[in-house]
């Protein structure tokens, strides 16, 4: 007779599973076979030797695109690879930086998260805001468009108050806009088939330190039902730590609409805006 798997409780070492082979369906980040995964991590000489990532940087860019093996500030430089940036001095010139390698240039939009059953499309970012959050806005998240282009302040932005403005048919991510207010300058949000959501006092679990590690995480479920999570460091939290459910928007994006991972800072003033991107992960159940 076969010996049946079992699971034992370690008490703060949390479950281990014994003797049997454990097979998860759904959670597309444990389990890749069954899905499509992109991790991104920078460890590479220049920017061009990964087919994977394309930074695309408006005007003329006062710092190129590149990687480097310091950036993340003063509590998680060196940690594996950074690529890091800083936009034109002028008003609305951005930088733009996709993940996904499909097709040419910037390439395509591949996770469709109306095809991941019980499972999840996941975008997350673990990155840097270098200096005070003045005169520019970022966004990370899930777009429909890897290149929004000139003129825009990203897929989703903030121009005043709590005013979500969409470039991108459909988005869902994470808005930190010196623009903002209500009080607070960071928000998340969403754009369906350009119906955008509302970043107002009830979705402000957001937050952002300058010179801290900060992860910046959107699920959406084949619904197009989005969940945000994120986490910050601190003096005594150094470097990455887990994220945390921060809020949720039902019927975020439309689910048939292929998106992929996008990360863009822009400049809302005549002051160049600078940024640090440490990983970027994403995957969608199949």
């Amino acid at each position: 007779m076969p010996t049946p798997g079992y699971r034992k409780d370690e008490g703060s070492r949390g479950m281990t599973h014994v003797n049997k082979r454990l097979n998860l369906k759904g959670a597309s980040w444990v389990e890749p076979q069954g899905a499509v995964v992109l991790f991104e991590d920078f460890l590479v000489d220049v920017l061009a030797d990964t087919p994977l990532v394309t930074a695309t940087q408006s005007g003329t860019a006062v710092a190129a695109a590149a990687i480097t093996g310091t950036g993340g500030g003063t509590v998680s430089a060196g940690h594996g690879g950074w690529v890091g940036g800083a936009t034109d001095d002028v008003d609305a010139e951005i930088d733009e930086v996709a993940f996904g390698g499909l097709g040419t240039g910037a390439g395509t939009p591949w996770l469709a998260p109306a095809q991941a059953g019980n499972g999840m499309a996941v975008v997350e970012f673990g990155f840097v805001i270098p200096t005070a959050l003045t005169a520019r806005q970022y966004f990370a998240g899930f777009s429909d468009d890897p290149v929004e282009g000139t003129g825009t302040n990203g897929p989703l932005n903030i121009q005043a108050a709590y005013t979500i403005v969409d470039v991108a048919s459909d988005a869902a991510g994470f808005i930190f806009s010196s623009l903002a207010t209500a009080p607070t300058i960071w928000k998340y949000g969403a754009t369906k088939a350009n119906a955008q959501s509302t970043a107002s006092a009830a979705t402000e679990g957001v937050t952002g330190v300058v010179d801290a590690y900060t992860v910046c995480r959107v699920e959406i479920d084949s619904s197009g039902n989005a969940y945000f999570y994120q986490s910050t460091s601190g003096s005594t939290a150094i470097g990455r730590q887990d994220p945390v459910g921060i809020g949720a928007l039902a019927s975020a994006v439309t689910a048939a609409t292929l998106l992929l991972p996008v990360f863009t800072c822009a400049a809302t003033a005549t002051t160049s805006a600078e940024w640090e991107i440490d990983y970027c992960f994403a995957a969608c159940a199949r």
